[in-house]
């Protein structure tokens, strides 16, 4: 009953072959050039969402100048990529949830397109389509908001401040033997949906402002709060440099928890060979935790440094060495642990005060971006490779797919492509 899926196919490519060939009969007699020489006519392939499509493309001799073309197609600012917006879109957007070769596969189930059109050829697309849109994003400037602070002051005060993770997350290289680092945050407003971002700082020239405009995007006043949550890495907080004269950042509590929980397993050898000792170096790792989540970054070193200094005691008798070698890893890892609370003392906060506010202390909200957007598109599991350019490219599309950006992209980059809805009237009482 009804039309198979291949009579259907044949049945969209006659509709869009006479339909396009109508639309360009009458933007020629529209722009028909008057006074110009016609130099002839050659094939032109259009490659549209239902088909290729072959159409006559008249070409005209220009007069003469000393520089210039010497010939011009009045179809020609019709056709500038030979690809109709509606499949780039189709193809970019489903290229950015699903491997390149599926989303192919996909489109050729479904629709009659030419048996050329691979996975290859939609990651070229992909590429084209995201490195035009890089070009509309403005220059690097420090600062963004280049308001004095009276006027600042004079700006409603917003409820609640804006909430930014950053994190990076691993993809296998394409070229060298390893991983390489991708960094990928999420914005949460006081108001609205969150948004997702992400970049491979190597290939990317400007991170600052593209992390600005998802904040501007979401409402960021010049005076309005922002807290940054990282994980004490420097380029993760030089990302965030003059973003807001309003920024406090912050330490976030699980990467600080994490290298306590390691130095807790080691304890617990420790006590194996040594039960007093062992619970007196739980008992000072219980104490730093303690000082680190209230707050007191000087108080915590002073007990790491208590807490060396009794490890050292353990080095030095032979027999409690003999039975636990892992003595030196623990002490290399007690005295990392030093330098990173001692580099990050100013970012550690009173985390027992902003969750007894409801304030948040950590960025698993981060770790969630992170699987979005690398992890369930990227996966290592499968073995995938990317480029560092590459991988870029694709994280941009993805993200404004996952925010639901994308075809607001389009309809910038392309005039006309799909009429944003109309807002809906509101009911009469």
């Amino acid at each position: 009953m009804g039309l198979t899926l291949a009579e259907s196919k044949e049945l969209l490519q006659r509709i869009q072959q006479t339909m396009i060939g109508q639309q360009i009969a009458t933007h020629l007699q529209a722009h028909q050039p008057s006074g110009l020489r016609k130099k002839g006519s050659y094939p032109l392939q259009l490659k549209t969402l239902f088909g290729n499509v072959t159409v006559d493309s008249p070409r005209y001799y220009l007069p003469p100048t000393e520089a210039g073309p010497k010939t011009f197609s009045p179809l020609q600012p019709l056709f500038p990529q030979h690809v109709t917006p509606e499949l780039l879109y189709l193809e970019t957007k489903w290229a950015s949830l699903i491997p390149y070769q599926k989303t192919a596969d996909l489109l050729h189930d479904v629709l009659p397109l030419s048996a050329k059109l691979t996975g290859t050829t939609i990651q070229q697309h992909l590429h084209a389509v995201v490195e035009a849109q890089e070009q509309q994003l403005p220059q690097e400037v420090a600062p963004f908001h280049g308001v004095c602070q009276r006027d600042r002051e004079a700006l409603p005060c917003p409820p609640r401040p804006l909430v930014v993770g950053l994190d990076g997350g691993y993809v296998r290289h394409w070229h060298k033997k390893g991983c390489f680092e991708v960094i990928t945050g999420k914005s949460i407003p006081a108001e609205g949906a969150a948004k997702c971002f992400g970049f491979v700082q190597e290939v990317d020239a400007k991170p600052r402002r593209r992390v600005f405009e998802v904040l501007r995007s979401q409402g960021l006043q010049a005076n309005q709060a922002v807290e940054f949550f990282t994980d004490g890495a420097a380029v993760l907080r030089s990302l965030t440099s003059y973003l807001s004269a309003e920024s406090t950042h912050i330490l976030d509590w699980f990467h600080l928890t994490m290298r306590l929980t390691v130095l807790q397993q080691y304890a617990l050898g420790v006590v194996q060979v040594d039960a007093i000792g062992g619970k007196a170096f739980q008992d000072r790792l219980h104490s730093i935790k303690w000082h680190l989540w209230h707050g007191s970054a000087e108080r915590a070193l002073e007990k790491i440094l208590d807490l060396d200094d009794l490890l050292a005691t353990h080095q030095d008798d032979p027999l409690v060495a003999k039975k636990y070698s892992k003595l030196k890893p623990l002490a290399r890892l007690l005295a990392d642990f030093y330098t990173y609370v001692e580099q990050n003392s100013g970012f550690i906060v009173d985390y027992s005060e902003r969750q007894r506010y409801g304030e948040r202390v950590s960025t698993g909200f981060v770790e969630s971006a992170v699987n979005q957007v690398l992890a369930k598109r990227m996966v290592k599991r499968q073995q995938m490779q990317w480029t560092k350019k590459g991988a870029h490219l694709l994280v941009q599309a993805r993200t404004k797919v996952l925010n639901e950006e994308w075809e607001d992209c389009f309809r910038q980059q392309y005039p006309g492509f799909r009429p944003p809805p109309a807002e809906p009237l509101p009911m009469a009482a």
